[in-house]
């Protein structure tokens, strides 16, 4: 009699004990196939767990394909056709899990813009939306800093609003440096190698920059390696450059001055006082060797096809020694960076044939270093390149037209082949700071007397969403059709992601949560908005506005698990009797 007791027991009471409850793992309402290179550990680690939370909210994966990029283009920017570039089952993507690196300046033209849809441009996520192709026109045509930054907002309301892009995270580079050092710009020196005329450790004469790799390239337009742009741009400078204390916008540097009235046409001034680091002093004649040096092909420079997109030989007039106009070809929405290239000095490298100046700058480099002559803050000394060592001494013509000398006397950037080799040299006071690319962490940074700073990098992580999807882009075969669902689908994703958890735990701390594609470092984010907190019961709300049943009926309280186990129990019991009687 306990066994049939216990079953009329369960029965009875359990239809009073159920209640309406959202499932844990709804669904399945559509699945997805996950496109990922496999070329970044850490990103290999967030795409794998992004496979893991997707399910939660009904969305299954059914490919998850991690490859290279040669088997990654061919399905997105690089598709062959027909377009629109259709779902991963028919040679598309559905989700590609990417980074981007922009720079100091992001130009959405062409990347989030109908004009921009692949095969015509970047736009793989085939985008299209009138009030971003608004915002985008608008911001590319304000030559005036101001107002371009109003429109930068405008497209990054946009992007957070409609999700093609679903940013991860913006990451963070490490510097190691003692903790003396001061009047350095971490952005900007990250980016566009800063001159460090203001860099200081105070009582000290001497700075010691530890680099992991050796110095190749020598010519301040023909580098391939950052570390090689870092110390050439202590000697090779422009006509403005960026400052930060005006959100990045370009300032004075040899120019005292430049204006436009249309975005086409400059009017520049040279500093009257400008020298090069031989005493030379800086004319229009130099300006105009340089850009005519731009367009020439046989220089070998990989700008050379960018550069004949906005000026000639014709663009620009000398007004006198010390003034010239330039006008461009065409708008630009960073044009003033076409006046930011580095300067050589017409009277060192007139003589030289455009296409010897790689070799003949590399030749310089050990037997005349003399030559290495700009208008930076300092000069080539001499360069070792059995140790790898480039030593940089003061240019004592700066302060004739910056007002000060720099502040150390000698600068040395110095090869380390190992991180472990460079953190002891930063310990024992033989370096003063490291570069970013040796990827300390952290948690190595216990050594003493040294510190660390975060910058961040101007770039992303996302999940970039092909918006003709049918349930990720269109919504056409949401329950509730239509765009709006998409959307809402594109929401629940980026609610899914675990933003803080990746940042802290996968990146090590090197990470901050990605609000929309506009990367953190770029001039004009928008610090205000917020980026998409991870939360199951939002994704589900979303999941629910674009027409999927996430409510179940489950039993509260004891559930049907419950219910079995007592089943078992009872069983087990009348067992246990059963043998009590024999």
């Amino acid at each position: 009699m306990i066994l049939p007791l216990a079953i009329l027991l369960c029965l009875s009471v359990t239809p009073f004990l159920s209640t309406q409850t959202q499932a844990a793992r709804p669904g399945p309402f559509f699945s997805i196939s996950i496109l990922a290179p496999n070329t970044n550990p850490a990103r290999n680690q967030w795409a794998t767990l992004m496979v893991e939370q997707l399910p939660k909210i009904g969305i299954e994966v059914d490919v998850f394909d991690h490859t290279g990029w040669a088997q990654i283009s061919p399905r997105t920017w690089g598709h062959p056709g027909p377009y629109p570039v259709g779902t991963y089952a028919e040679g598309g993507f559905d989700i590609l899990f990417v980074g981007n690196g922009w720079g100091l300046d992001f130009d959405p033209q062409g990347v989030f813009t109908s004009d921009g849809l692949t095969p015509n441009g970047d736009n793989f996520y085939q985008y299209e939306s009138d009030a971003m192709d608004n915002a985008v026109g608008n911001y590319s045509q304000a030559f005036v800093f101001a107002d371009r930054m109003e429109y930068a907002q405008e497209i990054q309301a946009l992007l957070l609003e409609d999700q093609p892009s679903i940013a991860i995270v913006y990451e963070t580079s490490l510097f190691p440096h003692i903790e003396e050092l001061t009047g350095w710009d971490p952005l900007l020196w990250a980016s566009e190698y800063q001159p460090m005329e203001t860099w200081e450790i105070a009582g000290e004469t001497e700075f010691h920059y530890a680099t992991p790799a050796d110095f190749e390239d020598f010519h301040p337009w023909l580098y391939e390696s950052v570390y090689d742009a870092e110390w050439l741009s202590q000697i090779y400078n422009g006509l403005i450059q960026r400052d930060p204390t005006n959100n990045y916008a370009y300032g004075p540097r040899i120019a005292t001055d430049f204006s436009s009235t249309d975005g086409l046409t400059y009017t520049v001034n040279i500093d009257p006082d400008a020298k090069w680091s031989d005493g030379e002093s800086i004319t229009t004649e130099d300006v105009i060797y340089n850009y005519q040096l731009g367009v020439t092909q046989s220089l070998g420079h990989t700008t050379y096809s960018f550069n004949t997109i906005y000026w000639n030989n014709d663009s620009i007039t000398e007004i006198s020694d010390t003034e010239f106009s330039i006008e461009f070809l065409q708008t630009y929405v960073f044009q003033e960076s076409n006046l930011a290239a580095d300067s050589l000095p017409e009277h060192i490298w007139s003589a030289v044939a455009p296409a010897d100046h790689a070799a003949t700058a590399v030749s310089w480099a050990t037997d005349n270093p003399e030559n290495f002559v700009g208008s930076g803050p300092y000069y080539l000394h001499d360069y070792d390149p059995t140790n790898q060592v480039i030593h940089l001494k003061r240019n004592e013509y700066f302060a004739d037209w910056y007002g000060s000398d720099p502040i150390f006397e000698d600068v040395f950037f110095e090869f380390y082949g190992s991180k472990e080799g460079a953190l002891a040299a930063l310990a024992s006071g033989v370096i003063d700071m490291l570069d970013y690319n040796f990827k300390a962490m952290i948690s190595e940074m216990d050594i003493a007397g040294a510190t660390y700073t975060l910058v961040d990098d101007p770039g992303n992580q996302e999940m970039a969403i092909n918006m003709y999807h049918p349930y990720l882009g269109t919504g056409e075969l949401c329950p509730v059709s239509g765009v709006e669902s998409g959307v809402h689908v594109r929401k629940a994703i980026s609610h899914m992601i675990p933003r803080e958890i990746i940042c802290d735990e996968i990146l090590e701390g090197l990470g901050i949560p990605g609000v929309t594609h506009w990367p953190k470092a770029s001039v004009g984010f928008d610090e205000d908005l917020p980026f998409y907190e991870y939360s199951v019961d939002l994704a589900l709300q979303h999941m629910k506005d674009a027409g999927f049943d996430v409510t179940v009926t489950e039993t509260g309280g004891i559930g049907l698990g419950i219910v079995l186990s007592i089943l078992a129990l009872t069983g087990a019991i009348q067992v246990f009797f059963l043998k009590r009687r024999k």
